[in-house]
């Protein structure tokens, strides 16, 4: 692999371990302690996805459900609110302070800890990085899986976008993602380690683009998931403060976004299923396929078909 391309691709991040990829902005020490030792409330409820998974949309999906009566409050949360990764800052990376990405506390200490409940938590960690009680208090978690290939070409968009991250080329991007060296590391990677606990009752793995083809009855499915008894009126306002125009539009004013994104950066760009075949080329989908197939080898019933 071109060094000269590892090292751009790099320039913001760091190995967690030789072959985990994080970006600075997840701080390696607050990962290994605070994350690590984070107190998980009975009715916390966790959303854990692969970067570019739809991560933001679900995690507005659940403050709908969880905020139902009051569906108002979802138009005051500032972005680190809406998307409270559980594992973010703080942003101390000598390459994010150069360039200006300072000031970030984290997560925990400024608004998971303090939130009321129920929270909802969301995070890319694999098993290994999450908090001890999780697996010990088993508070309800949603897992939503995503094409991988969708995944890369939307990775491609967020790192054009992002203040956190380096913009790459499109062979660039497809590079370093096929060398395991995006962040968070390889997709199969990910979805090979929580399939430790798909069929755990805590657990609710879903897929996204179930979510886009009939979100109705998802929404309805995870509202089953969580206990909660919504009326049809109910699951309608929340498809409506969730649908992607709704959302997309939302985010252009909320408070705290100039504190991620680039000065043209996107938070939410196109959410379609399939958009890889605008991406890759004939050789590049081969090679993809190849990889994908070698790895997921045992964890045939959770691939995707492509």
């Amino acid at each position: 692999m071109d060094e000269e391309l590892k090292k751009k691709a790099l320039k913001k991040c760091y190995f967690i371990r030789p072959d985990l990829v994080m970006p600075g902005i997840m701080e390696k020490n607050n990962i290994l302690t605070n994350v690590k030792n984070f107190q998980v409330r009975d009715d916390d409820v966790f959303l854990v996805t692969y970067p570019k998974a739809g991560t933001i949309w679900t995690c507005e999906i659940l403050d709908a459900i969880l905020n139902i009566d009051n569906l108002e409050v979802l138009k005051t949360r500032s972005i680190f609110e809406k998307i409270p990764m559980l594992e973010l800052g703080p942003s101390i990376h000598p390459d994010l302070v150069a360039d200006g990405v300072e000031g970030i506390p984290s997560n925990i200490k400024a608004i998971l800890d303090p939130c009321p409940s129920p929270r909802r938590i969301p995070t890319h960690l694999l098993p290994e990085y999450c908090p001890d009680q999780l697996f010990t208090k088993k508070p309800k978690t949603v897992l939503v899986d995503r094409n991988p290939k969708d995944c890369l070409v939307s990775l491609f968009g967020w790192y054009a976008s992002i203040r956190f991250l380096s913009p790459l080329e499109w062979n660039e991007m497809y590079e370093i993602y096929m060398n395991g060296l995006s962040e968070y590391g390889p997709y199969h990677s990910f979805i090979k380690s929580w399939a430790k606990y798909e069929n755990e009752p805590w657990l609710l793995w879903m897929k996204y683009e179930d979510l886009r083809q009939n979100p109705k009855g998802s929404i309805k499915k995870i509202t089953t998931f969580l206990g909660k008894n919504l009326t049809d009126s109910q699951i309608d306002d929340v498809m409506r403060v969730t649908s992607f125009d709704y959302m997309k539009k939302a985010m252009e004013t909320v408070k705290g976004r100039d504190a991620y994104l680039n000065p043209k950066g996107v938070w939410q760009r196109k959410g379609v299923v399939g958009n890889w075949k605008n991406a890759f080329t004939i050789a590049q989908n081969e090679a993809f396929n190849k990889q994908y197939d070698e790895e997921m080898k045992g964890y045939e019933h959770l691939k995707y078909k492509f």
